[in-house]
């Protein structure tokens, strides 16, 4: 599911799912997210509607939100390897 957003780069890729991160947390306000980050509430719902486009899911259909908060609470615990999934992948520089 979060396969595609390790093409980005790595500043890209954290921020867009740091953004996610938040959302999820924040129960799926843009405006609390946005709070909480500091920004305005269209930065979120921009980079929200980028991570959409980037892996093709959707965030208000139920299904897809159900996998990617999955998805999302797996690469938490276990890292990129549980997006990768690959060993190697706890070798790869996914900070900078």
């Amino acid at each position: 599911m979060l396969r595609p957003l390790y093409e980005l780069e790595p500043a890209d890729r954290e921020t867009l799912i740091d953004t996610l991160g938040v959302w999820i947390e924040k129960g799926g306000s843009a405006v609390q997210a946005a709070r909480h980050m500091l920004c305005h509430r269209n930065t979120v719902l921009n980079r929200l509607r980028r991570f959409e486009q980037i892996t093709g899911l959707e965030l208000s259909r139920p299904r897809d939100l159900v996998r990617l908060t999955l998805a999302f609470d797996a690469l938490q615990l276990l890292g990129p390897a549980a997006v990768l999934g690959c060993a190697d992948a706890w070798d790869r520089d996914v900070d900078g």
